[in-house]
């Protein structure tokens, strides 16, 4: 990155472990509490949250609450991606706050220069994949310490350029999304043309037509 100022992501973010349970998270249909895990980001590195953990909690502090532009890390496991909260947290019914679990960092961006969408591609990106993948310990399962991720190295570019990555990436992640739908109607389509041929065969030859 050629004439690009570079920053460490702890310069610009401040960095968090989850909230440690002491336990197993256990659901509480009763909880207002919403647990994000590693299980709830899908295959593009969002949050889906249709099966959120509900739990309570006692002693919450207000600094284990997720807000919205607050990035979900995976500090462990065979994927070191990030998600992003969005406002639609506010929209799940029955949740009063979000925390993360122990397995998830959060990142929260702390200057109005930064876009938190930015940060959140730079590290799914290959440039910051490969950079993780130095950081990190372990073999199969790739650990990444809160203080090994604060020293991932970031460019410093203009508010504009960084908003227009992100529209190229939401784009191009857009793309991802239709092909692989795509894909898979069409593998239901010859899935489902393929039975009905062997079925059809199996028929003819019960009839004695083969």
């Amino acid at each position: 990155m050629k004439d690009v100022r570079l920053t460490q992501l702890k310069e610009i973010a401040a960095i968090r472990l989850g909230y440690p349970f002491r336990s197993g998270i256990e659901r509480d249909d009763q909880g207002t509490i919403g647990v994000i895990q590693m299980k709830d980001f899908d295959e593009f590195n969002r949050l889906n949250l249709s099966d959120l953990y509900k739990v309570q909690i006692k002693d919450l502090e207000d600094w284990h609450l997720l807000n919205p532009g607050d990035i979900l890390f995976r500090s462990r496991g065979i994927s070191n991606k990030a998600a992003i909260v969005t406002e639609e947290i506010k929209q799940v019914k029955g949740i009063d706050h979000f925390v993360a679990s122990a397995s998830l960092m959060v990142i929260a961006v702390k200057t109005t220069k930064v876009d938190p969408a930015f940060v959140l591609w730079y590290i799914n990106h290959p440039l910051g994949q490969r950079q993780l993948s130095r950081l990190s310990r372990g073999t199969n399962q790739q650990m990444i310490s809160k203080s090994a991720l604060e020293t991932l190295t970031l460019p410093l570019l203009t508010l504009e350029r960084q908003k227009l990555i992100v529209e190229l990436a939401a784009l191009s992640l857009r793309e991802q999304e239709i092909l692989s739908e795509l894909t898979q109607k069409r593998k239901v389509y010859t899935d489902t043309a393929l039975r009905m041929l062997a079925q059809g065969s199996l028929n003819l030859e019960k009839e004695g037509r083969v």
